[in-house]
């Protein structure tokens, strides 16, 4: 056997070692194209409908932790707004607050997740920073929010 012959056997034997140490899910076939790893969920059945879906993959869309079945996230963020302070509520569960600090005369910014509570009756901001507390209101109409520590109203801001 020559040299030429030896390494490429070599490298041949090499690269099927290889391929045989990678491990592959139970159930995905070797041929299975790349998906990127979005949660999957079965999704129901349609009405009148024997449950097929025509779908490649079905990812999991739900509403911001805590809200209601019935609780629309997306009519419900947006930017809600009152002197001093405007809450800009994202329909993937995160908000940003600004609030004008008179005594620095800046704008300090807050980021964090935003869920819904008791019921869709109150909203909690839970800031990023864990230095930060957090804070509630209550969800008096789907256009103004109450701080429940202080009465500060926030209004929609396009309201």
């Amino acid at each position: 056997m020559s040299i030429r012959t030896a390494r490429f056997a070599f490298l041949l034997a090499a690269g099927a070692l290889v391929l045989g140490a990678c491990e592959r899910p139970s159930g995905t076939p070797a041929d299975a194209p790349a998906t990127d790893d979005a949660p999957q969920v079965e999704a129901p059945a349609a009405a009148g409908e024997g449950g097929d879906v025509d779908a490649i993959r079905v990812v999991d869309r739900g509403p911001v932790a805590g809200a209601a079945a019935g609780f629309d996230v997306k009519a419900f963020a947006g930017t809600f707004a009152t002197d001093g302070a405007q809450l800009q509520l994202a329909t993937d569960g995160t908000y940003t607050l600004v609030v004008h600090a008179e005594s620095a005369d800046a704008d300090l910014a807050t980021t964090g997740t935003w869920s819904v509570e008791a019921d869709g009756t109150e909203l909690l901001l839970d800031p990023d920073s864990k230095d930060e507390p957090d804070r509630r209101y209550a969800i008096t109409t789907n256009d103004a929010l109450t701080a429940l520590d202080g009465g500060q109203v926030l209004r929609r801001d396009d309201a």
